[in-house]
């Protein structure tokens, strides 16, 4: 019998996801050695001297923003693809973002436009490394550095990636891991900064020491969606219970199966949630220590399957690869003028895909701030995950090329 192949995976077994709700609740949170532990580890792991955790990727950006003192109207690049919660930290603070369009093969800045971009407000630049692409960062950061702007490398999709041998995340001033559910390294969510300022250390120690106690209810909640999605990505599951009903939800809501399972609230926020200023809990430390050494394996493994694809499916518009640089294809990214049709036929084919759910924030409605982005509009609108996770067979991985291929020969 022929099952159809999930587009991803959760990084997780699901014994530890069962244990770990039950443990929310009864397990001490607040465990120093633990917590301290898992920041040393991955402060060594990528290269650098210090590491602090907090909640989310946002809350990280937050205070690594906010321990700068920019002064309000300061510019800041950033992508135009990117979670809503960034920009709202951001004007929060006071902060202008300026958006800058993208590489359509590196995912991340056109170094022309940065060039036209900057101006004497500028201060900062949010590098962000979208699905697992590596550009030439030796470009970007000289821009950076030319033009004195303080670097935050956002590498949450891209753990692993280097450039010239170096990982990711270690050029900037500041890196930013969301250790979120789905990606490589998940630990029920969580904002990894890593850093080499030791007088910085010192600051994010304070901001971390201000944060809330952690809310047992929203680390369960955390914990909960990944059960699902783990319970959900197994292959007769998905079979037989998720895709009917992910093709119901399509019939109610047209169009949202093709972003993953619905649209992200679009709206502009008042005020910050007061769960993004949580604490980063020992429960998700020791989920960090336990799997921080699986992810190299389960990298091999995925960036083997999406060479083989690539093999398999040379009619496929795959983004081009940049010399000197390491991809880890966090998801692997092809281009179809007609996504739905291919999504259709996908699904025909009995294989799964679907365009990022990540929001186009340049063209956000409800905000004051808006940018020309077509490249960035092309990704969002006709960029399609195509199956290459860990965990497939060799049958699979021909699958998908074959299927791929057939649709980029099918809608040109």
């Amino acid at each position: 019998m022929q099952l159809f192949i999930p587009r991803g995976i959760i990084h997780h077994s699901l014994k530890d996801d069962i244990f770990s709700l039950f443990r929310v609740f009864y397990s001490n949170l607040s465990e120093k050695e633990y917590i301290n532990h898992f920041e040393e580890l991955f402060a060594k792991y990528m290269g650098k001297d210090f590491c602090t955790a907090f909640p989310l990727a946002r809350t990280a950006i937050y205070y690594a923003l906010k321990e700068r003192s920019f002064s309000p109207g300061t510019e800041i690049i950033m992508p135009p693809i990117s979670i809503k919660g960034i920009l709202d930290v951001i004007l929060d603070l006071g902060l202008k973002p300026v958006f800058v369009d993208i590489n359509k093969d590196t995912f991340c800045f056109d170094i022309k436009q940065l060039e036209e971009s900057v101006s004497p407000a500028t201060k900062a630049i949010l590098i962000t490394y979208l699905f697992g692409m590596v550009p030439n960062i030796y470009d970007l950061i000289a821009f950076s550095k030319k033009n004195n702007l303080f670097a935050i490398e956002d590498f949450s999709q891209c753990l692993n990636g280097k450039y010239k041998n170096k990982k990711v995340g270690g050029f900037g001033d500041v890196g930013v891991y969301s250790s979120s559910s789905l990606k490589t390294l998940d630990t029920y969510g969580g904002g990894l900064l890593v850093y080499d300022r030791k007088n910085l250390n010192k600051k994010m120690e304070e901001f971390k020491m201000s944060l809330k106690k952690t809310s047992r209810f929203n680390l369960f909640k955390k914990i909960l969606i990944n059960f699902t999605r783990n319970t959900a990505t197994q292959v007769l599951v998905f079979d037989f219970i998720v895709y009917p009903l992910l093709r119901a939800l399509d019939v109610i809501d047209p169009g949202s199966y093709l972003k993953q399972t619905g649209s992200r609230d679009q709206k502009m926020i008042k005020k910050l949630p007061s769960s993004w200023f949580d604490r980063f809990s020992s429960l998700q430390a020791r989920i960090g220590l336990k799997y921080l050494k699986k992810v190299v394996g389960s990298d091999k493994e995925r960036i083997k399957n999406v060479n083989q694809i690539k093999i398999k499916a040379p009619d496929v518009n795959f983004p081009k690869e940049v010399e000197g640089a390491t991809n880890v294809y966090w998801v692997l990214i092809a281009y179809f003028n007609q996504a739905v049709k291919v999504q259709s036929f996908f699904q025909s084919k009995k294989v799964d895909t679907a365009t990022s759910s990540l929001e186009l924030i340049s063209l956000l409605s409800d905000y004051p701030y808006r940018g020309n982005t077509p490249n960035a509009q092309k990704l969002h609108d006709c960029g399609l995950f195509i199956p290459a996770h860990a965990g497939l067979s060799t049958d699979q991985i021909d699958k998908v090329a074959e299927v791929s291929n057939k649709a980029a020969l099918a809608f040109e």
